[in-house]
């Protein structure tokens, strides 16, 4: 007789309708939230490392321009250009003669006069392009060549 002494409770066990549609919106806006954040920070890391592999290829890009310049420099042409790769990074430069100079005047003891120097300095004003996996960035920056006559 103790068993029938407490009634049964009718109670129902479980989630309702609402309640599991309210945690599935909620759980997918909160799935949607984290892959746009994922998806945002992928896409910035592959544009840094476009960044970081042009940064990292530039020194030697600008000593091959560098050297060329100093070899076609001698020329009298007033602008030079090129178009190459290193790494997989395409560049295209071209440069413009800004100024030829010469060396200050000198004192001859032979001649017992001041002589001037031949014009032998050449300052150039060069463009360069440099594209990499659809990045493209553009600098602008003066060299300095000369003859060695």
């Amino acid at each position: 007789m103790l068993l029938n002494q407490y009634p049964k409770k009718n109670k129902s066990q479980g989630f309702t309708l609402i309640e599991v549609l309210v945690a599935s919106v909620i759980l997918f806006a909160s799935i949607a939230a984290v892959s746009m954040i994922y998806r945002g920070a992928f896409i910035s890391s592959e544009t840094a490392n476009r960044h970081i592999n042009i940064s990292g290829v530039l020194p030697s890009i600008l000593a091959t321009i560098r050297e060329d310049i100093r070899s076609q420099g001698n020329s009298a042409n007033t602008n030079l250009q090129n178009k190459s790769s290193a790494w997989n990074i395409n560049y295209h430069w071209q440069a413009s003669l800004l100024k030829r100079k010469a060396a200050p005047p000198i004192f001859d003891p032979d001649l017992g006069e001041m002589t001037t120097p031949p014009l032998k300095f050449k300052l150039w004003s060069v463009e360069l392009t440099v594209e990499y996996s659809g990045l493209s960035k553009f600098y602008q920056f003066n060299e300095l060549s000369w003859t060695d006559d």
